[in-house]
């Protein structure tokens, strides 16, 4: 009797493990989609979604996986078309039941936090079309009125914009509170507007950037690691860093260390917000790449108690590197062999103005950069005056290669030396990870500018009286 009860228990068993193996499930009732298939996607951390789980379409379409879904933002879509977004708030619950009724009208029967959500990206949307149609009102009136009804039609739309703008803040707050600890909480809280710039600020694109840069995380939950899987983020970083970026590096390297330290609240953000940046501004193949703002990243991330013990080495070196050879410090000496066959240093060079050109000969960006510079009429003019020294320096360890360029692709008008007994590589004397790499020094060998681009010479050679 025992034995028979115990069969008959299996499958009820079995069937009970076979309901739990799925940690996340999604069931999907529609009677009237076009599709073929329907797809779950996540953000991929940069500026797109990607495909997580795909299942055919039928009226009760079932995602699943055995994994659940790391908290964030997803988004679930027939084909190419959206139907609906989905927040993840936890681990826990990711058994989810959705209706979409022939009219689209999406409802979660077991996720009031998806609801909530929906209605609100439906209010906000009403808040965009209320603010677009004052906007298009006067723009519509400029064309005809005249400008004594302009000014009173103009007073009365800002009266609305001004009333509405606060209503929509009301709103915000209204669903932050009445959804506690969800990420819609923080999704509404960092999408709170921030208070208007002094009106002095918008006459003045250094003061406004600046404004903008200080104030891009005023509202962002810094302890809740679920905003870092969302496009909302993505999308603030790439704004900020641009506006950093076109700062003056003395004022955006502050900027970016205030941040920073905000960030220290929670270790995943702070690791996450570091590489972020450091993408795009601490990157030396980056466009906005920029020196000054990436050392103020260093400093601030060895200064971190919490900082991964792998990344301090590491960043302890790179800060090592970028330290060296500043703007308005004196260039680090070195041995030279020259093309004649004579040795010197650096120091050792009399010029008014040195530009220093570190390269590989066969190096393909050395090469045109090269070209570049020979073609450029204010550095052949500020050499043929004896005002500028232009000196190539080869650092690597083939001398052949490096005596073939003296004698095939050498420009008679240059210096042309080699650090013969590899000071520079094996001291690290300069960071020359990237080359070519160019140094503008003065007669004390005191740095104008590091890393200067050669389209930035001739304004340099022009700025400081080198040419006319």
């Amino acid at each position: 009797m025992k034995k028979i009860f115990f069969l008959f228990l299996l499958p009820l068993l079995f069937s009970s493990l076979d309901s739990h193996a799925q940690n996340f499930t999604l069931t999907l009732y529609s009677h009237h989609l076009q599709a073929d298939s329907l797809f779950l996607q996540g953000f991929n951390g940069k500026d797109a979604f990607v495909n997580l789980i795909s299942t055919p379409y039928s009226e009760k379409a079932v995602f699943k996986q055995k994994e659940k879904l790391t908290p964030g933002y997803y988004c679930v879509c027939a084909d190419s078309l959206l139907l609906f977004n989905l927040l993840i708030s936890e681990n826990k619950k990711q058994n989810l039941t959705v209706q979409i009724s022939d009219s689209m009208t999406v409802y979660f029967e077991n996720s009031p936090e998806n609801n909530h959500s929906i209605a609100y990206n439906k209010q906000s949307q009403w808040y965009a079309q209320q603010a677009a149609e004052i906007n298009h009102t006067f723009a519509e009136a400029q064309k005809t009125m005249p400008e004594y009804m302009l000014q009173n039609l103009a007073e009365r739309l800002i009266v609305q914009a001004d009333t509405l703008t606060k209503q929509e803040a009301a709103y915000k707050k209204r669903v932050i509170k009445e959804n506690p600890g969800t990420l819609l909480a923080s999704l509404v809280q960092f999408s709170q507007e921030i208070p208007p710039a002094p009106q002095n600020y918008y006459n003045s694109r250094e003061l406004i950037t600046q404004y903008y840069a200080e104030h891009a995380f005023d509202n962002y939950p810094f302890d809740d690691e679920r905003m870092l899987n969302t496009p909302m983020l993505a999308q603030r970083f790439r704004e900020y860093c641009a506006n950093l970026y076109y700062m003056q590096p003395e004022r955006s390297s502050v900027i970016a260390d205030q941040m920073l330290t905000r960030a220290q609240v929670n270790a995943t953000t702070y690791h996450n917000f570091f590489d972020r940046m450091e993408k795009v501004l601490g990157t030396l193949t980056s466009p906005y790449w920029t020196e000054e703002i990436y050392i103020a990243m260093l400093r601030n991330a060895l200064s971190y108690e919490k900082l991964e013990e792998k990344r301090r080495n590491y960043y302890q070196q790179l800060l090592n590197l970028h330290t060296k050879n500043l703007a308005g410090t004196i260039a680090t000496n070195f041995n030279i062999l020259w093309s004649d066959g004579t040795k010197s240093t650096l120091h050792d060079i009399e010029s008014e103005y040195i530009l220093l050109y570190f390269q590989n000969p066969d190096c393909p960006t050395c090469t045109e950069v090269r070209g570049k510079l020979a073609e450029n009429a204010e550095v052949n003019q500020a050499i043929a005056s004896g005002k500028l020294k232009l000196v190539t320096i080869y650092f690597e360890q083939d001398e052949d290669l490096w005596r073939r360029y003296l004698a095939n692709k050498a420009n008679p008008s240059y210096l042309h030396g080699w650090n013969q007994d590899h000071q520079i590589e094996e001291q690290n004397l300069y960071d020359l990870r990237i080359i070519p790499y160019m140094f503008l020094l003065d007669k004390d060998k005191r740095i104008i500018k590091k890393d200067i681009l050669y389209n930035e010479i001739s304004n340099y050679l022009k700025y400081l009286h080198i040419v006319e």
